[in-house]
């Protein structure tokens, strides 16, 4: 997770630091400015900096400035990360999408939620809480998103404006994928996800859509000025599930050069208790494997990285080019990690190894400065 706002030279913060911070001043600076901002009136509403509050989906630690993979090419966020403040050693509430990401937006851990599953739903369970964009608009911001921040529903009453239409409750826009399916992976039987699958589409990325259209819309808000401090969402889709991407992001990756995941080890689990050693593999990595498709599938997660961050790239290029650069908070997260192999796993919903991990970063402009560039190694959780 980062948090960053216009990279400078002349705040008094080197980008390179490594220092070692301290997560509960960061909690303490980040409570202060939060009761700040939310406590702030109206009338002062213009002094409030706006927030931008980046997700990406299914992304572990396969980025350039965590070193998970060494041939992840993530540009854009390891300069985010340069001018921001880099947690190393983040972890998320729950190893799957729906009780992380409803962690995230109502600061209630799964544990006292109750919300374990993606299965279950969100305001079955939990059908008064107020989620983040609701507090903010309260405190006088205008809230809006785009993409998915919640698992596959938007919650119409918590925002101000939503793309796709909020009423619609459905987070994504038009997405181009293959004609037949499944295009690389052959269907496991009834237990495999059907979105298990990867390859290139002829397309550009404005032909694509998805995670283009976010970027595009989330951008032309960052273009304008506004009459009211914004908590503008963004959630960036890939490298959720299939890994269908433009072939550019693929020919970055020839098959013949793919490495295998640096922490994979094939005798990683002789060393656990009977019990655990049949818990922890999954039938994904064995069927991947049977397929001869490893490589292939490491191809397309790196490949949907490398399209999630250029995406990230337009959205950032339109803050730093628009008028609110100098007031804007940028938060940027992942809600879980990905396995793809360690631990003889494939997908999530595992606490071992690397898969809880996953990008986290807070960045301020100097204007609103509360939180040093530099990295943070010890323990932080989303919730």
């Amino acid at each position: 997770m980062a948090i960053r706002g216009k990279a400078r030279s002349t705040d008094g913060y080197s980008p390179d630091t490594s220092a070692d911070v301290n997560p509960s001043r960061i909690l303490a600076r980040s409570t202060f400015l939060l009761v700040t901002l939310i406590g702030c009136p109206s009338s002062v509403a213009a002094e409030k900096p706006n927030i931008l509050f980046i997700a990406i989906d299914d992304l572990n630690d396969w980025v350039g400035c965590l070193a998970g993979h060494p041939q992840a090419r993530t540009p854009n966020l390891d300069r985010l990360a340069s001018s921001g403040l880099l947690f190393t050693n983040a972890h998320c509430p729950a190893p799957a999408c729906n009780p992380s990401r409803t962690s995230v937006f109502t600061g209630i851990s799964p544990h006292r939620s109750g919300l374990y599953r993606n299965g279950q739903r969100m305001r079955e369970v939990l059908p008064n809480a107020e989620l983040l964009p609701r507090t903010f608009s309260r405190a006088g911001y205008w809230s809006a998103g785009s993409g998915k921040m919640l698992h596959y529903f938007i919650d119409a009453p918590s925002w101000d404006e939503y793309f796709p239409a909020a009423e619609t409750e459905n987070p994504f826009p038009r997405t181009l994928y293959p004609d037949k399916r499944p295009l690389s992976l052959p269907r496991g039987g009834p237990w495999q996800y059907i979105e298990t699958d990867w390859g290139p589409l002829e397309a550009t990325d404005e032909e694509f859509g998805g995670d283009y259209l976010v970027a595009d819309w989330v951008g032309r808000q960052l273009g304008k000025e506004h009459n009211r401090p914004f908590f503008l969402a963004c959630g960036i889709y890939r490298p959720h599930e299939p890994w269908f991407v433009p072939r550019n992001y693929f020919e970055a990756f020839p098959l013949e050069k793919i490495q295998l995941p640096p922490g994979y080890r094939k005798d990683d689990l002789e060393d656990l208790p009977e019990e655990g050693q049949r818990m922890g593999p999954n039938r994904y990595f064995a069927h991947i494997q049977s397929q001869g498709q490893w490589k292939q599938a490491i191809q397309g997660y790196l490949a949907s990285i490398y399209f999630a961050d250029t995406m990230l790239g337009r959205v950032m290029e339109a803050l730093e080019n628009g008028p609110n650069a100098d007031n804007t908070i940028v938060v940027l997260w992942s809600d879980h990690g990905w396995h793809l192999g360690e631990s003889s796993t494939g997908r999530s919903l595992r606490l071992g190894g690397p898969a809880p991990g996953y990008p986290s970063l807070y960045g301020c402009p100097r204007e609103v400065r509360v939180f040093p560039a530099a990295r943070s190694r010890r323990p932080a959780r989303g919730r």
